[in-house]
């Protein structure tokens, strides 16, 4: 995946980070950004880091969990990620 590649959700950028590991396994975790009116927030490191055997596997769970981060700061505009 291109390390540059963002996908757009509900106002959102996911930002997926995918390397190789040992075992010829990938990792890979997200950052989520979204414009404001100060900048752009970017919440570093909004997943955990992800094994699977492919890069498109890692990256899939790894933006599953982005997705399910945007729609609980959504439904709770109060919660903030640590």
């Amino acid at each position: 995946m291109d390390q540059g590649s963002k996908i757009h959700y509900k106002g959102w950028e996911i930002v997926p980070f995918a390397a190789p590991t040992s075992g010829d396994k990938w990792t890979a975790s997200c950052d989520i950004e979204r414009a404001g009116p100060d900048g752009v927030d970017v919440f570093e490191g909004a997943t955990m880091q992800f094994i699977r055997d492919s890069e498109d596997d890692a990256v899939a769970a790894a933006c599953d969990e982005a997705i399910r981060q945007i729609d609980n700061i959504i439904a709770n505009p109060l919660v903030r990620l640590a």
